[in-house]
Order: structure tokens, then sequence, then C-alpha cells
């Protein structure tokens, strides 16, 4: 199995592929990044496509299949390179088998609450020949009548084998579906200062002063968060997820400090924000590397979050899929300090046997 996390700006893409047990080539997306990590416009207002778009159009030209599509919560730098595929091309939903998506719809369905028609996902696919979609169809709906959408909830708990695969479910749980029963506020974006990041700081200084503060997103609580086992070899993948869900996921599991999940690699959760890894986290999961999806233009990843790791992890890797990120975090004190920290190279290849 190759896992490649994609350049997806401040955001995440995360795309599997390997072949079963019978041979049959297999692709899993989870998350597509912010709308640019599909396409985006240049400055004279011709379209440039993306690394989602390199990535479908590999798999299509590989008469592949995306075999799982995960849309792990509804904010924008997780959905909306998706969207914009969608309305792009009206072949991308025969490309896809199966969805996972905890959608408002669903949630309220689920509680037996009648739904909010303003928190759906609308689409507007206004180039489109296809007369079965017209502007305004939701996402929900499209998918749903396509037959691709698994229409039950993803929660925690849940051990589902799939493709040759393992999921067992950590986050969200019954109260963080809950926190959703009502109209969806729009996610106010982080700040995009200089000033507002921690850099400047060595390591010894963010530990001297560290105060965990849990994240208040509501939306980020509803995030599906799953271990994935291949071949024996289990990988974690955060999303961005409460710290204490996870733990409480993890612990239903039968993880504890001293039997942690060893697993290949940890996506940490919410780009290295420091409001989502813990220390209560961190002493569950056993991992030589530590994985930050981010471009930095916002907060994240937080030097805390990251002092908080290695801290935890006498011996670790971290891997940036924004390379220079590394540079303008870690200070020479830093690596003076943590001998053994290790960023791997942008080109380092994540493969399990």
């Amino acid at each position: 199995m190759k896992i490649h996390f994609l350049p997806a700006f401040h955001g995440d893409a995360i795309w599997l592929n390997y072949n079963d047990s019978n041979g049959i080539p297999r692709n899993i997306l989870i998350d597509g990044g912010p709308a640019e990590t599909y396409s985006e416009k240049d400055k004279k207002g011709k379209i440039e496509f993306g690394i989602l778009s390199d990535t479908i159009n590999s798999i299509r030209d590989n008469e592949q299949r995306i075999d799982l599509l995960i849309l792990t919560h509804v904010d924008d730098d997780h959905i909306n390179g998706l969207m914009h595929w969608i309305n792009d091309d009206v072949h991308a939903t025969s490309l896809i088998d199966r969805i996972w998506f905890n959608s408002g719809k669903l949630i309220f369905e689920h509680f037996n609450v009648s739904d909010i028609i303003e928190n759906h996902i609308a689409l507007s696919v206004g180039e489109s020949t296809d007369t079965s979609i017209k502007d305004g169809v939701t996402f929900e709906n499209l998918i749903k009548n396509k037959g691709i959408w698994e229409y039950k909830i993803i929660k925690q708990g849940q051990s589902i084998e799939l493709l040759d695969l393992k999921f067992r479910i950590l986050s969200p749980d019954e109260d963080g579906l809950r926190e959703l029963l009502h109209k969806w506020e729009k996610k106010e974006p982080e700040s995009l200062t200089a000033a507002s990041k921690d850099y400047k700081k060595t390591i010894t200084e963010l530990l001297t002063s560290d105060v965990y503060a849990k994240d208040p997103s509501i939306h980020n609580g509803s995030s599906i968060a799953f271990i994935i086992t291949y071949n024996g070899k289990d990988m974690l993948f955060l999303a961005d997820a409460h710290p204490e869900k996870i733990v409480e996921g993890l612990k239903h599991f039968e993880f504890t400090k001293d039997n942690p999940l060893v697993c290949e690699f940890v996506k940490i959760s919410h780009h290295g924000s420091k409001y989502n890894t813990s220390y209560k986290l961190l002493e569950l999961i056993e991992s030589p590397t530590y994985v930050i999806s981010s471009n930095g233009s916002k907060r994240s990843p937080y030097k805390q979050c990251l002092a908080r790791i290695i801290d935890s992890k006498k011996d670790l890797s971290l891997f940036f899929n924004y390379p220079e990120l590394a540079k303008d975090i870690f200070l020479n004190e830093d690596f003076e300090n943590y001998p053994d920290l290790k960023i791997l190279p942008v080109d380092y290849e994540f493969r399990i046997a």
C-alpha cells in the first residue's frame, strides 16, 4: 500500500492505493482539501488544475475506481476540493463506488429531528450538459440518487471490514453528532498573521509554559477518525477530531497507557493545532512517525503541538507535506536539545507491505 498525503494547502487530502488479496487495484480517498486543491484561476483568469485533479485523472487513466471516498466532516478545507471536482466533472460520481459521509441530513434523521435544508451542501454544475444535474442540486441528494452513499452514520465503536481492510472508528461519538442539531454557522477563518504563530520560541520554552485547552469547534468534534489495519499493520487517521473523543475511542478498543496502539504513522489531528493533541492522547499511541498536513498559511501547525509530541516521544520522525515549514518552525537550539528529532524529506514514501 502507498499512502499519499497530498499537498492540499491548509487542508487534508489523502490517497491510499494498493492491491487487494485478489490482485485488484484499490483506491481510497480521504477528504479533498480546499477548492484550490482541485483547481484555481491564475492572475489572467485561466484555470489551473491541482494535485487532486491529477490524482483523480491518474485513477481514471489506469481504469481504476475510487472504491471508497471518506468525507471526514463538513469544513471547507476538507470537502471543497471534492465539491469543485463534482461541479466541474459530470462523470465524477460514476468513478466512485462508495461514500462515507455524516451529512446534516443523515445526522438529523439519526436523532429523529426535522432537517434544516440550509445545512445541505449546494452544488452548481453550471456548464453541465447532463440535464439530470441542475443548478442548486445538493451534494447529499446527488450521491444518494446515484446509489454511492452508504447511507448510515459512521461513529465511535464501529469495526468495519471492507476492501481487505479493517476500520476501527474512534470519532465521532453520539454527543459529537448531537452538537450539530442546529443551523450550522460558517466557520470563521483562523488568523493569517505571522504574529499569531509561536515559531520563535524554542521547544523547551513552549513546554515550560504549556497549558492544554480544548478545541471549541463542533464541526471538528464531528470528524470521522479511525484506525486502518492493512496486512496486520495499523495506521491512524485523525482528521480534525477532538483528542478527548479519540481517547474514548482508543479505550473502547482496549488501548491503554500500558497497551498503546502501535501504528506505522499518525496523521495528526487538525493540521497540528495545539487544541487537538493532548498528552492523554499521546500516551495511548506508539508510533515512529507523525504527519502534518498543512502549508502553514493559517495558524496551524502550532509548534506547541509539535513540542508535546517531541516531548512525549523520544525518538521520532515528523513528515510535513510542505517541507519548507520545518525550516520555519524549528530553531537550531531545538535540534541541539532534541538530537533524535528527524524531519522526513518530502519525497519520503509511505509504504505498507
